[in-house]
């Protein structure tokens, strides 16, 4: 499913494109051996049995906080860097020559604003208005106005083969910004992060519990009239079989997604045991996740510099 991990909270966009590895795939990079079993972090970090779990109910599970999530950005230090980044963009386009340019993915909203978490669509009242979408307007068609080629291959470099004007930088404007918040190769910094959140995910999805709750879930969308084994496949159908303007269809199964979550217990069964798996994660593995948080902060002081007087 699209929101697989916690870091589905993480904007779209430009940063986006940086933070969010793992909404659903996930980096590995400084994070070495995650995965391998072979330094004491990532896979290797979690039990090799399924942790004891106590399920309790979530009043608001989609803002129901998770271990990892300590370790990424806050809500407004994402609006800060991702104003930070459209002033840099903005600024580059202007050198350019594109005076009237404004960076298009200003911030809107995080993950946590649209319902859901990595067990998919979980709010009753967002599925009401907007189903399964997941922008800021799910029900507003796209601008269809065709870009400009020379302010495309400005912002984001030469495209098509069509050549960027003289001094435009590498990545496009676009790139030059990303570079300057994220120094270290354009990237987040939160390699470890994004490994320990898919890991545990990927493990979540497995634990008997979880899979258990699933198959009572299946039922009732089943007794509901939707033929569906998992949460995601109705979600996968964003840009599918859900689009254009929100239908009646689309609510009915969106609300009844919700209901049967809840009938099922499914929602805070994931919760309980994605906690668990990521208790234990953090636990192995805070000095490198300390490390990344200090990253983080030095990004976000940048970016507030920007801000300030508009450079980094």
């Amino acid at each position: 499913m699209p929101r697989s991990t916690r870091s589905s909270r993480r904007p779209l966009g430009s940063l986006g494109a940086l933070l969010l590895a793992a909404a659903l795939t996930s980096c590995s990079g400084s994070s070495g051996d995650a995965g391998t079993g072979g330094t004491g972090t990532g896979a290797g970090s979690l039990p090799s049995t399924e942790p004891k779990v106590s399920i309790t109910p979530q009043d608001d599970p989609v803002h129901a906080g998770l271990p990892l999530d300590a370790y990424t950005f806050d809500k407004d230090q994402l609006k800060t860097m991702q104003q930070a980044q459209d002033i840099l963009t903005d600024s580059c386009m202007h050198r350019l020559g594109f005076a009237s340019f404004k960076n298009s993915n200003t911030y809107t909203n995080t993950g946590a604003e649209r319902g859901s978490t990595g067990i998919g669509l979980v709010d009753a009242e967002y599925a009401k208005k907007f189903g399964y979408r997941t922008g800021a307007s799910p029900d507003r068609p796209r601008d269809a106005k065709k870009q400009d080629p020379n302010e495309t291959a400005a912002l984001y470099g030469p495209q098509h083969g069509a050549p960027a004007r003289p001094g435009t930088p590498e990545g496009g404007c676009s790139g030059e910004a990303t570079h300057k918040l994220y120094p270290q190769s354009g990237k987040a910094g939160t390699e470890l992060l994004d490994e320990l959140t898919r890991q545990t995910n990927d493990r979540a999805r497995g634990d008997s519990r979880v899979v258990a709750a699933i198959g009572q879930w299946s039922a009732c969308m089943r007794d509901a009239g939707f033929q569906v084994k998992t949460p995601w496949e109705l979600q996968d159908m964003e840009g599918t079989r859900w689009t254009g303007p929100v239908t009646s269809e689309e609510i009915t199964a969106a609300t009844t997604d919700v209901s049967c979550k809840q009938k099922s217990k499914l929602t805070d069964t994931w919760t309980a045991v994605l906690t668990a798996y990521q208790n234990t994660a953090v636990e192995k593995n805070k000095d490198g996740l300390g490390q990344e948080k200090k990253n983080l902060a030095e990004q976000v002081k940048t970016a507030g510099k920007v801000l300030k007087d508009g450079t980094a």
